[in-house]
């Protein structure tokens, strides 16, 4: 089947989904990566790990604009795609060269060679962010959007250049919103925010999804204490007794917190599988030590699953899910660690089947595979949340 069977939408959520699977901690052995990235999404809508800093949520939008400010002769003879392209490796380069020896990280595409572009262009990687915080005003895909502005018209006319801030733009500039507007912001552009551009991402995240956990730290001005929390499990811990924050926020986090745990313990009889199968006898009481620790605490039971998958919209299929209520269900009981890992067993081979790892020639040195507590992108939206509240102290 060809991209040519998608939609816009479609393609990017697959390519999305494709590169999250090449980020560390993310190898989904068991498949239940619709319903951690369900929960991932409910309570860090358009955050995605191959996200880096906050500074391209302010610099895509300037991209955007200049583009629109451009003469329509030097817009047709350019598309807003190509410009784009250009702009990102520029940009690339620039921050690069800016931080040198500074050891910043994060900035997209600074290992590039010369005469190369950027891999990841982050109007890809973030433009979900854009939409969802409302930074760029659409429901459109970046490709659809991109096509949208190929326009003969000037949709912003002359007046852009003396734009102080954002309340005069024209109607197409008006969907793309910026703290302000100045035409030379990219002669000295660091990967640093300023006061400006971080209170307006603050004031972004504060008018966002209501019950998402970063508009709830802007309405309850709980950033700073919750950036303290460097984990999702304990940033759930946390989050536990703040009972000013709405019950629906409150119990996402721990429905989310409750599947990471149980699901843990799969990861772990799924891990000492494969160390049974590679003869490796210290992995083998390491992990049966930890299940242990995993065992002695309580887990929620199958009445559970049902739930989780009706808050997040996930859409697990037909054997995950069975295999999440009977883990859940044989969890509750105390079931033998031979029906277990049979569980287990069965799961992962069903799950990638010839691409198991239970199926597969073991490399001579390996240790812990696949995910463990799930973190939910808090790692990537910890950063960007820090990224503002610094710029807010300037």
């Amino acid at each position: 089947m060809g991209w040519v069977d998608f939609s816009a939408d479609d393609r990017e959520r697959v390519k999305h989904a494709l590169k999250q699977l090449a980020e560390p901690g993310t190898l989904d052995e068991l498949g239940i990566g619709s319903l951690r990235d369900g929960f991932a999404d409910l309570l860090f809508p358009g955050f995605s790990t191959i996200q880096t800093r906050a500074k391209y949520l302010i610099t895509i939008p300037r991209m955007l604009r200049d583009y629109l400010a451009l003469p329509v002769v030097v817009r047709r003879r350019q598309s807003p795609e190509q410009y784009l392209v250009e702009r990102e490796n520029k940009l690339a380069a620039s921050l690069t060269k800016r931080h040198v020896g500074e050891g910043v990280t994060g900035i997209i595409g600074s290992s590039m060679g010369e005469g190369e572009g950027v891999t990841r262009h982050p109007s890809s990687v973030y433009w979900v962010a854009l939409r969802i915080w409302g930074i760029v005003a659409t429901t459109a895909s970046r490709n659809q959007f991109l096509r949208s502005l190929r326009s003969d018209e000037d949709p912003l006319g002359s007046t852009l250049l003396d734009e102080v801030d954002d309340q005069d733009a024209g109607s197409w500039g008006s969907r793309i919103k910026l703290d302000r507007y100045a035409h030379d912001w990219f002669e000295n552009v660091g990967i640093h925010l300023t006061n400006s551009e971080a209170a307006f991402l603050s004031e972004k995240l504060r008018a966002g999804p209501f019950h998402s956990l970063p508009t709830q730290f802007e309405h309850h001005d709980l950033c700073n204490e919750m950036l303290g929390y460097r984990s999702f499990p304990a940033l759930a811990e946390g989050i536990r007794n703040k009972t000013d924050l709405p019950v629906k926020t409150r119990d996402a986090v721990e429905m989310a917190h409750s599947f990471s745990e149980l699901i843990c313990g799969a990861h772990i009889r799924f891990n000492h599988l494969v160390a049974v199968k590679g003869g490796r006898d210290d992995l083998i009481t390491a992990y049966g030590q930890e299940w242990e620790v995993w065992s002695q605490s309580p887990h929620v039971g199958p009445e559970s699953v049902a739930q989780w998958v009706r808050e997040t919209g996930a859409r697990p299929n037909v054997y995950t899910l069975q295999f999440l209520n009977d883990w859940s269900g044989a969890v509750a009981k105390g079931a033998t660690l031979s029906s277990l890992d049979e569980l287990v067993r069965q799961q992962a081979v069903r799950n990638k089947r010839e691409r198991s790892i239970l199926n597969k020639p073991l490399p001579r040195e390996f240790g812990w595979i696949g995910m463990k507590r799930l973190d939910y992108r808090w790692s990537q939206v910890r950063t960007i949340l820090s990224d503002i509240r610094e710029g807010l102290a300037c």
